[in-house]
């Protein structure tokens, strides 16, 4: 399948100034105040600048090197002509001398390639989930997707945990959830069911490398209604996959759902209330990824219970055609 691994087109700015070593903390914090201002007047987008700054005092120059993304082609117009934009500039342009070399880039999105990471580590991604809602007397079969939910999770390293051969790396959900507005009930919050395994694994095919691998995920939710809290059924987990993955993260990968209507229950009645039929989970941006500091092998061990999900869930699609990469420019956001 195609997959785009390209966004923000031309959004991501990088700087390269040469200022005197007397000047060039003088140069750093005033890149550092410009970026406040853009940020704060929605000219410059949500990920953070990364500033740098080569040599030191007995260097004849300084390197200070900057990028940060804009929120828009017209958001950078804008703030070209900005007084106050153009104040920065100017007193950026005193420190540093000459006019910086100035370079727009695209983004490609981040994987690991071949293999699965040797560490473990936690990855904060956002995504979309849809699945449809019934809630008796109010809604049927509503297409709910949150599209703003965010998944942390931890991530084991590379390891053969039931002996065949192959690598796994097993995926615990430490958070997720998101957002959304709904015509009949009004703002919905899905959270995750902490009483209950949210988690996925990832096992290598075995073709010379770790990637490409058969994933799947199993979640439980718990969401917050003006009607109250609801449950979806702790017996029945939600299953996502399995997927065919090529990289991790899981960037643009589609996991869809085998899952039939699950019925929701009233957490404080113990009352079924509707049901829900989970649809499609995609990631589409990586927040953040950090490697472990700490050895945690709590967080490693695979339970025998997602093997089995994952080996069910192959058994049920066998000759069929996976989901799994796709043009994840439907998915993202510039």
């Amino acid at each position: 399948m195609a997959v785009e691994i390209y966004r923000n087109a031309s959004l991501i700015q990088h700087d390269t100034y040469e200022a005197d070593p007397s000047s060039a903390d003088q140069t750093v914090q005033k890149l550092r105040e410009r970026w406040a201002s853009l940020r704060e007047k929605g000219y410059a987008g949500d990920y953070p600048v990364h500033i740098f700054r080569q040599g030191g005092v007995s260097e004849k120059k300084s390197k200070v090197i900057q990028y940060f993304r804009w929120n828009s082609e017209q958001a950078r117009v804008s703030a070209a002509a900005d007084p106050d934009v153009q104040k920065w500039d100017a007193e950026i342009a005193g420190l540093a001398g000459d006019e910086p070399a100035r370079e727009q880039m695209t983004e490609a999105i981040r994987g690991f390639n071949r293999n699965f990471p040797s560490v473990g580590g936690v990855e904060l991604l956002r995504g979309v989930c849809s699945c449809l809602l019934t809630v008796d007397g109010v809604v049927e079969n509503f297409p709910m997707s949150v599209k703003n939910g965010i998944v942390l999770m931890h991530r084991s390293p590379r390891m053969d945990q039931d002996g065949d051969g192959r690598n796994e790396m097993y995926l615990k959900i430490l958070m997720h959830g998101g957002e959304l507005m709904t015509p009949a009930l009004g703002p919905i919050r899905v959270d995750q069911n902490f009483t209950r395994p949210n988690d996925g694994i990832v096992k290598s095919k075995g073709e010379g490398s770790d990637f490409p691998g058969n994933a799947v995920w199993r979640v439980a939710w718990k969401i917050h209604t003006p009607l109250g809290v609801v449950l979806t059924d702790p017996e029945t987990p939600l299953v996502f996959g399995p997927a065919t993955v090529a990289h991790y993260p899981p960037v643009g990968t589609r996991f869809m759902s085998p899952t039939g209507p699950v019925a929701l229950i009233h957490e404080e009645t113990g009352r079924r209330v509707g049901t829900l039929t989970p649809r499609e989970l995609t990631a589409f941006d990586i927040v953040i990824t950090k490697d472990d500091e700490v050895f945690a092998d709590m967080l490693n061990k695979a339970p025998k219970e997602i093997f089995d999900l994952l080996r069910e869930q192959m058994a049920k699609t066998e000759g069929q055609e996976l989901g799994g990469l796709e043009d994840t420019s439907a998915v993202s956001v510039n």
